[in-house]
């Protein structure tokens, strides 16, 4: 499998971390590359590696050298998350997350465009990973309803 070096900023640190990893540890460290463990198509993924980078701002950024891959590579990519326990990568407790297995969803696989494959992917599985914070439907909570402040004197 292809080896990735790539650097790892954070928010308010001078300095940045250079790292390798396969491809398939890689792209889990990629923010918003993937809704959580819903896989992504090969397609969306290759949308989010040509770009060279993603994040930063007040969160952990990547860059790297833009690529693609490969149908093959794709397919081994997707073998290696099949046995990959993903609890132990993202360091989640068990009771924060009860199943964090990757999710091989037919329709989702079909998704050609990244942004899409995440709207899509939160609109069909938000429940799964959100238990404590949707309704009874799983549909996503709506928003808090905002109290008037009281009126204030101009200083």
């Amino acid at each position: 499998m292809r080896v990735i070096r790539y650097k790892q900023s954070e928010y308010l640190l001078p300095w940045k971390w250079r790292k390798k990893n396969p491809v398939a540890r890689f792209i889990l460290d990629i923010p918003y590359a993937l809704y959580f463990s819903i896989v992504p198509g090969r397609e969306a993924l290759n949308e989010v590696l040509r770009t060279g980078k993603a994040g930063g701002g007040m969160g952990t950024g990547l860059s790297w050298e833009p690529f693609e891959i490969t149908a093959d590579e794709y397919n081994e990519i997707i073998e290696n998350w099949k046995t990959l326990d993903l609890r132990k990568v993202t360091k989640y407790r068990d009771e924060d997350i009860p199943d964090l297995s990757f999710v091989f969803d037919d329709e989702i696989l079909a998704i050609p465009h990244h942004l899409d494959y995440l709207k899509r992917s939160r609109e069909k599985y938000h429940a799964r990973f959100w238990k404590k914070h949707s309704s009874q439907d799983g549909t996503p909570p709506t928003a808090v309803t905002q109290h008037p402040q009281p009126n204030r004197r101009p200083l």
